[in-house]
């Protein structure tokens, strides 16, 4: 995949820099996905390398396994944010899949975080700036545990765990990060509704230029 200019996307077009950190707000529009997005997810796990695909995944998957992982995921159970780039194109994606526990039990509600980032992407904490959306998610639905599973030499998910202050715990090669979530708050219900929606206009704003754009070309 071509490097992504990252002014593109690191000032939202409606809301600036500046007043998106003073109100506590994404400085990155990012879009929560739902099933319209799924051939766009689907392009953008292809995308990654041998290497990456293992770091995502803890095994170097194949594109029959990325598919059948992709068709699985349930958006009305799970939730699902992503960050454009030029052309609808997914730059980063992270899915926030909740667990399965019986009725009957008696353990905290969890939820498992992946995250796969285009490699000219790394490196301007776009990796964080998911995590910590689907944080505050996992927060306003009632999540009370947040977990992590990846491989010892993955640094950069360990970074970022330790960035949200994640428990690490590691054996046989592997790592469990975990975090204990705070209640939902109206602060947090708020902040979500705002970053969803600037988010959303964002979105339709490039969209729109980008149309424009391409029509100038052609000119």
């Amino acid at each position: 995949m071509s490097s992504e200019p990252i002014e593109w996307f690191d000032i939202p077009s409606v809301l600036g820099r500046r007043a998106a950190s003073i109100l506590g707000l994404s400085k990155v529009p990012i879009v929560e996905l739902d099933d319209s997005h799924r051939p766009l997810i689907l392009a953008h796990l292809l995308a990654l390398n041998e290497t990456d695909r293992r770091l995502r995944f803890s095994y170097a998957l194949g594109d029959a396994a990325i598919a059948k992982y992709t068709a699985s995921i349930d958006f009305e159970r799970d939730s699902v944010f992503g960050i454009f780039g030029r052309d609808e194109v997914l730059l980063g994606v992270v899915h926030l899949a909740e667990l399965n526990q019986p009725k009957d039990s008696t353990a905290p509600k969890g939820a498992e975080l992946g995250l796969s980032l285009d490699a000219n992407m790394r490196g301007h904490g776009l990796g964080t700036l998911l995590f910590q959306r689907a944080l505050r998610r996992a927060r306003n639905e009632g999540i009370e545990m947040l977990f992590i599973y990846t491989l010892m030499d993955n640094e950069a998910m360990l970074r970022i765990a330790h960035k949200l202050n994640m428990r690490v715990s590691t054996a046989d090669g592997q790592c469990e990060a975990h975090l204990r979530v705070e209640p939902a708050s109206t602060s947090s219900m708020v902040r979500e509704f705002v970053d969803e929606h600037l988010a959303d206009i964002d979105h339709l704003f490039k969209g729109s230029l980008n149309q424009f754009r391409k029509w100038a070309e052609e000119f």
